[in-house]
């Protein structure tokens, strides 16, 4: 296989709170393969805005930066501002030769990757296809549903243009790109993964467990940072003094809703809020010191943090979502979607049973394993350049 020059990846969605840049999922895994392209040989180029930059520094990720003009606040206004001003390309990268890789579906994502494909057909144009949204979410406004759909839907439909391959997380994923009119020639199914033997190498030294539980996520309804409150608050009524951390961001108006969540229900010693960790080892760390890992989430497409939470040796107790079931299989405590009462029993079992709970830990560990991000980066870039 011969190895590209240069390649582009564009996030521009990554927004900041508090000069914090934000960090998905998502990130991560372009981040990596990014990261293991690199050490293929192949010089990495960054098409992001200012929280885009930060990030990638933050995680070790350097490369040749291209700064869009759009704002990184998480509010409407700011996610409209970044789809307007996802035309506004930098004049030096409409003569890029190389790979163009969208890390997302969405359209500020896909429209500058389509620009610089038309200016150059012969380059090579990726999409990342995390998931294929409903019009209505739970979890979050109307508004913002409608706003996700749109945005999604546009990228889908310039990306089915322009693109040369969908990289779709998941087949569940796969059959919806199908049924939305993506031609199945276009697609290739991927997969994400976890730095497995770094994980098991900071997680092995942590022999005292400080926390009971922790979520790893974005605060977000969609996400269940607030279903978490709410089934933390049953597993105290269990075990008093029963400690969760959050791990993660999110916007101004979210963050208060916690505090106040936590306040209300009188949490304050049980429940902290940590923020995002990027520091690796930190973070590997800080999950190894706890016992259950909870992930009451209300939409996901493969949920990296799932595969990091069961290589530091946690069980994970999570929703029952189709979309990830057949990754996961029985690695995961499946709970019926909404289910809080159920989720703080199984998450009180594991915590009064250490050995059920090491245990499921162990096998999640052996399991996951097989996701290694090398061989998923090299895969990727085989597709890419052979095509469909």
């Amino acid at each position: 296989m011969r190895i590209p020059q240069r390649a582009l990846f564009i996030a521009n969605g990554i927004g900041a709170e508090n000069g914090k840049p934000g960090i998905s999922g998502g990130d991560i895994r372009w981040i990596e393969i990014a990261k293991k392209w690199q050490e293929m040989g192949i010089e990495i180029h960054v098409l992001t805005q200012d929280a885009g930059i930060e990030l990638c520094k933050r995680v070790g990720l350097t490369a040749e930066f291209h700064r869009m003009k759009m704002p990184s606040e998480y509010s409407i206004r700011g996610y409209l501002l970044r789809a307007l001003n996802s035309f506004r390309i930098p004049q030096e990268l409409m003569r890029f030769e190389g790979i163009i890789y969208a890390s997302t579906e969405h359209w500020y994502d896909v429209i500058p990757g389509a620009l610089i494909k038309r200016k150059n057909p012969q380059n090579r144009f990726a999409i990342v296809a995390h998931w294929v949204a409903p019009l209505i979410r739970k979890g979050t406004s109307a508004i913002n549903s409608i706003l996700f759909y749109i945005n999604q839907r546009v990228g889908y439909f310039v990306g089915k243009r322009y693109s040369d391959v969908f990289l779709a997380v998941s087949k569940p994923t796969g059959n919806d790109l199908k049924r939305i009119g993506i031609p199945e020639s276009k697609i290739r199914v991927v997969e994400a993964g976890v730095d497995y033997e770094r994980i098991r190498q900071i997680s092995s030294k942590i022999k005292e467990k400080q926390f009971d539980g922790v979520f790893m996520k974005r605060f977000d309804g969609t996400k269940g940072v607030f279903d978490v409150v709410e089934i933390w608050e049953h597993v105290v009524s269990e075990i008093p003094d029963a400690k969760l951390i959050l791990i993660g961001h999110g916007t101004k108006t979210n963050v208060n809703k916690l505090e106040r969540m936590i306040k209300d229900k009188k949490l304050e010693e049980n429940v902290k809020i940590l923020g995002p960790i990027y520091d690796f080892e930190e973070k590997f760390k800080t999950l190894a010191k706890s016992k259950v890992f909870l992930l009451p989430s209300y939409e996901e497409n493969w949920a990296i943090v799932i595969g990091e939470a069961m290589a530091a040796g946690l069980p994970v107790v999570c929703y029952d979502l189709p979309e990830i079931r057949p990754i996961w299989k029985d690695n995961v405590i499946w709970i019926p979607r909404g289910n809080k009462k159920e989720f703080a029993k199984k998450v009180v079992e594991l915590l009064e049973n250490e050995n059920v709970g090491k245990r499921v830990g162990e096998n999640g560990a052996r399991f996951v394993k097989r996701y290694d991000w090398r061989k998923i980066a090299g895969k990727e870039l085989m597709i890419i350049q052979r095509g469909v």
